[in-house]
């Protein structure tokens, strides 16, 4: 009951998955990892168990914990295995894989051999993200070795643009292109994906035969995207005012007391529970809504503000994460991840 309340508006979500489907024309893969970028993964997968071809996680733990959520649809795990018990858990559970070498091809060939287990697989393709993935050389290979395989079935090949940025985008979908070919010389019925978010923005050319939609479901509009979306904010936080105070001397939290200037303009002090331990930064000036009445710095469980907020108040601290990561030096994406460290959630 005393912490922040995270409300989640899953119509927004679905309103949001459905632009991008007629934006693009093609399947949809709907990106839940990091608990649905701090919504909540299981609830959002069943509100887009209609919407969403595909769901992509980053973890196998992930993806367990969408597995009845997502009633059926393939769920793909990003990170590759690494060992015989990751590949044996994606094979029993029926997810797909990340494949982004030779080395992962033959784990998973020999542990799906041993335990007779199908396992469907994405080829991974580095177009210039260094992040995962194999060039056009170490696809052939690839490829070779799982053609004639009983139990890998290649189902998929991606990759990920890098850069929010139409000239590089370009370069990379050229590169994708090459393997694209070479891989349907061996598995023709492969599913391509290339574009995220803002790739989906690009045009038809980047949709291939599916785009993986993460923030802009949520609500942002990508960085660098080229048109403008109608989409709705998928959630905002608010915290809850425990104490309104006179304030008579000393400071406001951890650290120095005020100065004299800073104590003729104080006069209420109001006490919020929220601080850095539910995610947002320390600093006084950490850019959650509202922190131009931040007293000081945050404390880990607590904001104290200069100004009177009645017992019990809810107050906004987070309606537009875009807005947030300007005042705080990064991105939508770590803000929302991070908002909901140790909310409660409220689904409307």
């Amino acid at each position: 009951m005393q912490k922040v309340i995270a409300k989640i508006y899953l119509k927004h979500i679905q309103n949001n998955a459905n632009i991008f489907r007629s934006l693009v024309n093609a399947k949809l893969c709907a990106v839940v990892k990091a608990n649905a970028y701090g919504h909540g993964a299981e609830e959002v997968v069943g509100a887009l168990s209609g919407i969403a071809d595909v769901f992509a996680v980053a973890l196998i733990d992930e993806a367990k914990r969408i597995k009845t959520a997502a009633c059926g649809k393939e769920i793909l795990v990003f990170t590759p295995p690494i060992n015989e018990e990751e590949a044996f858990a994606l094979a029993a559970d029926g997810f797909s894989a990340s494949l982004p070498n030779l080395w992962t091809a033959k784990l998973l060939s020999r542990v799906c051999a041993k335990y007779r287990l199908p396992l469907n697989v994405h080829l991974k393709i580095n177009t210039g993200m260094n992040r995962y993935g194999m060039d056009i050389q170490s696809l052939g290979k690839v490829c070779k070795f799982l053609q004639d395989d009983p139990f890998v079935r290649v189902t998929g090949i991606y990759s990920h643009l890098c850069e929010c940025e139409r000239e590089r985008a370009e370069l990379q979908r050229k590169l994708f292109l090459q393997s694209e070919r070479l891989c349907r010389r061996y598995f023709p019925g492969v599913i391509a994906h290339l574009s995220a978010s803002y790739g989906a923005t690009l045009g038809k050319e980047f949709a291939f035969d599916m785009v993986r939609i993460g923030l802009g479901l949520y609500g942002y509009q990508p960085c660098g995207s080229e048109e403008s979306l109608p989409l709705q904010k998928g959630m905002e936080v608010f915290a809850r005012t425990i104490v309104n105070r006179k304030y008579t001397f000393g400071g406001a939290g951890y650290g120095a007391a005020f100065s004299e200037r800073e104590k003729a303009e104080t006069e209420h002090l109001s006490v919020c529970r929220f601080g850095y331990a539910d995610g947002y930064l320390r600093s006084r000036q950490n850019g959650v809504l509202g922190f131009e009445q931040n007293a000081g710095n945050l404390c880990m469980d607590a904001c104290i503000r200069c100004n009177t907020s009645k017992r019990g108040t809810l107050v906004p601290i987070l309606t537009d994460a875009a807005e947030t990561a300007l005042y705080t030096d990064t991105i939508p994406y770590e803000v929302l991840c991070a908002a909901t460290r140790r909310a409660e959630f409220v689904y409307e």
